[in-house]
C-alpha cells in the first residue's frame, strides 16, 4: 500500500505514522508511487516500544540506529529537506 503526502503534511504524517506502528513495521518514503531499486528512499523501522531505526539509501546511505521518537522527527525533518526538497509530494510505502 502507498500514501501519497504532501510535503507541508509531512511532519504531520511521520507524528501518526511512528504512534501507529507496531514493532518490526517497516515505513519507506520515495519520490515515485512506484520506485525502482536505484531510487532514493528514506526507510523508517520501529524496533521496539520507543526505539527506530532510520536509514536513508540515496546521497550518503546513512544509518541512524536504535533512536528515540524525538530524534527520529528530528532525523527524519532533515532527511526530507535533503531527499525531497524539491518535491510537491511523495509516497508512502508499508513493507
Amino acid at each position: 500500500m502507498s500514501k501519497k503526502i504532501t510535503v507541508e503534511k509531512f511532519e504531520e504524517f511521520i507524528l501518526k505514522c511512528v504512534n501507529e506502528m507496531e514493532t518490526g513495521e517497516k515505513v519507506v518514503f520515495t519520490k515515485n508511487e512506484k520506485p525502482l531499486s536505484k531510487d532514493h528512499t528514506i526507510t523508517l523501522t520501529k524496533v521496539d516500544d520507543d526505539r527506530f531505526t532510520v536509514i536513508e539509501k540515496g546521497t550518503d546511505d546513512i544509518e541512524y540506529s536504535n533512536i528515540d521518537f524525538n530524534e527520529v522527527i528530528k532525523e527524519l525533518m532533515k532527511l526530507k529537506e535533503k531527499e525531497f526538497g524539491d518535491c510537491e509530494h511523495f509516497f508512502a510505502h508499508k513493507a
